[in-house]
């Protein structure tokens, strides 16, 4: 078992938080790798990768040098110990069908936490606001961003990905995307629970019509039409993917 950075005192899950602000009531307990992460004012856990401005954590911002430091030293994204083998992303379908993420992988119980229990990721109908955020960090992931909430959520279990270098362009935001290996298990989550069939079309039907958007975008025709053919491809790929019922 790989060394992790922040020692864990035992092997149990965690039965009460050692910092101020307690487990906000509804939450599960985080799983054993998260139990030396800090809770924010309201009671949620804080990951590993989230920045910090007047001393206090804004989850809708990520720490550069964390990016870093996950990639150099193979960390985990959300609670910063060091991955397995194994790695899972935390994508959207968008994501599922193009295989290309702008975050780094996790362990699996902080992947599945993380579904569980995060507002954004666990109810469909949250937006993530840009209001009060510093206008430096203001969609600091690379590429172009599909701004929406995708409902269901794919963990995609992996034992690979490869560094994307994008570069600056009009209307796409330079920096590095992760390219997703080949995955041998996906699961699907909406609501904090597993993802019905329904659900997951769903959310691929909705957000189809923006990721062709986004793919319009590109400089010449030749690297649009091979994007349509790409995106028609994946489509047929992912669909084998989602629940049967």
């Amino acid at each position: 078992m790989p060394k992790l950075l922040y020692p864990v005192k035992d092997d149990t899950m965690a039965s009460k938080c050692p910092y101020p602000h307690t487990l906000r009531q509804g939450l599960e307990v985080p799983p054993k790798f998260m139990t030396e992460l800090p809770n924010d004012k309201r009671g949620y856990p804080v990951p590993f990768f989230v920045d910090y401005f007047d001393g206090e954590p804004e989850f809708r911002a990520f720490d550069q040098q964390k990016m870093v430091d996950c990639i150099k030293k193979r960390l985990c994204w959300v609670c910063g110990n060091k991955l397995f083998r194994e790695m899972v992303f935390v994508i959207g379908p968008m994501c599922a069908i193009n295989r290309v993420n702008s975050e780094p992988p996790s362990h699996r119980e902080c992947a599945m936490y993380s579904v569980r229990n995060c507002p954004f990721l666990s109810r469909p109908h949250m937006v993530r606001r840009e209001d009060g955020l510093p206008e430096e960090v203001i969609g600091n992931a690379a590429g172009i961003q599909i701004a929406r909430n995708p409902g269901a959520m794919c963990l995609w279990f992996t034992r690979k990905y490869t560094i994307m270098k994008v570069p600056a362009r009009e209307g796409v935001r330079p920096g590095i995307l992760f390219q997703l290996g080949t995955p041998f298990r996906v699961q699907w989550y909406a609501e904090g629970r597993p993802a019905t069939r329904e659900e997951v079309v769903r959310s691929i039907e909705t957000g189809l019509p923006l990721l062709l958007e986004a793919n319009e975008k590109e400089s010449t025709e030749k690297e649009r039409a091979e994007g349509r053919r790409m995106i028609d491809a994946q489509v047929v790929s992912l669909m084998k993917m989602v629940p049967k019922t």
